[in-house]
């Protein structure tokens, strides 16, 4: 027993004198590194249910620990960090906690999970810190994976592999209920966000054809992991102008830059010929029903353009690219399968995404979320226009 003791011991400190030998050589790309070296014993992500135990995560998020019926979410502290069974990290940016998270997992070899807030999140934006917190700190579905977020695409993704599986067949009965989600989202102009008015714009010239440019916050991680940089911005303008002479370009700017908090890459574009910019807030299904051709980076604008019916080119590695639906810059050689729209829509939506009640602080379908979704919003919005 106590030779075990020692042993463990040993090996703890081994690890923790690799991790600190690593960190320093990597340092930003220290998550990249360690998830890539493990990615080979890396599997897909077990039931939230299934989890039992200590589950040590940091997150604004109150309904996070919702998920996790059987396993008890600490706080996190130096304390706790030492004795969780499971450990998840917010995304893979560099910050203190993740950090601290990754070295605890790496020295006692546990599991490490990577969490992202998923593609329905609330009625408001988490950086807006002037409406109820139900609004926007209470998370409606998340996204969890065993290598990397699913927006990573230099390595394949628990999201990826489900999607490139030939073997992951899906029945017609859950592409007829992908569908029928896929309408009400369309329908009742669901979105991530869900904070932005709800009309058809009018842009440009009367009767001319209406090509959307998307743009992103500048630095966001899903462009420089979605193989993309500020070339990419620069050449997917050029293209859509060129490709599109006799259309209205219009430039829609992302809802954080209206904000103030951050910049986009094509935040300086002033209108100009057959340029428009689109500042003003706005549903992102009105606008891309506006509409006839969507070009975007890696924003998931493009997959809800793809729900919409519209022709989607994208230039950088977004999640739905390369399955036979996008007009594609970029290649990636492992992504060999095909998908049909609705097929894409249940394996990213229904099974990779996990959703939560928060009202009845249970996990629950995608169909119970979108209707709280569409309360939710109601309120928000009569919430807003009382305050107006």
């Amino acid at each position: 027993m106590k030779i075990k003791f020692i042993q463990k011991f040993l090996d703890i400190l081994n690890r923790k004198e690799k991790f600190i030998s690593l960190k320093k050589q990597y340092k930003s790309e220290l998550y990249e590194l360690y998830l890539s070296i493990n990615s080979k014993e890396k599997h897909a992500m077990p039931n939230l249910a299934d989890f039992s135990g200590t589950v040590i995560a940091k997150t604004a998020n109150s309904t996070f620990k919702y998920l996790f019926p059987n396993a008890e979410i600490l706080a996190l502290n130096e304390v706790n960090l030492n004795k969780a069974d499971y450990y998840f990290i917010n995304g893979t940016h560099p910050n203190d906690n993740n950090i601290s998270i990754a070295e605890k997992a790496f020295f006692y070899n546990k599991p490490l999970y990577i969490f992202e807030i998923g593609f329905l999140y609330g009625a408001d934006t988490f950086v807006n810190n002037k409406c109820d917190p139900k609004f926007n700190k209470e998370c409606l579905s998340f996204t969890f994976d065993s290598v990397v977020p699913y927006y990573d695409a230099r390595y394949q993704s628990n999201l990826e592999k489900m999607l490139n599986d030939k073997n992951l067949v899906v029945t017609d009965e859950e592409k007829q209920r992908a569908r029928r989600c896929i309408d009400k989202i369309v329908e009742t102009h669901l979105t991530k966000y869900n904070h932005q008015p709800i009309y058809e714009p009018k842009i440009g010239r009367e009767g001319v054809k209406k090509v959307l440019v998307v743009d992103q916050s500048y630095g966001d991680m899903s462009i420089s992991k979605g193989l993309a940089n500020d070339d990419t911005f620069k050449k997917m303008l050029k293209t859509a102008i060129k490709e599109n002479p006799d259309a209205d370009i219009i430039v829609k700017t992302h809802p954080d830059t209206m904000t103030g908090r951050r910049g986009g890459y094509y935040t300086g574009l002033k209108p100009h010929d057959n340029i428009y910019t689109q500042t003003e807030p706005i549903n992102p299904i009105s606008l891309i029903k506006y509409v006839d051709k969507v070009y975007v980076c890696t924003t998931q604008f493009g997959f809800e353009a793809l729900m919409c019916g519209k022709e989607v080119h994208t230039f950088g590695m977004p999640f739905y690219a390369n399955w036979g639906l996008t007009t594609d810059l970029l290649k990636c050689e492992r992504r060999n399968n095909t998908r049909s729209l609705e097929e894409l829509f249940y394996i990213s939506y229904i099974l990779y995404n996990k959703y939560v009640n928060p009202e009845t602080k249970q996990q629950c379908e995608i169909e119970e979320a979108m209707d709280y979704l569409l309360k939710l919003r109601e309120e928000y919005w009569n919430f807003k226009n009382a305050k107006s």
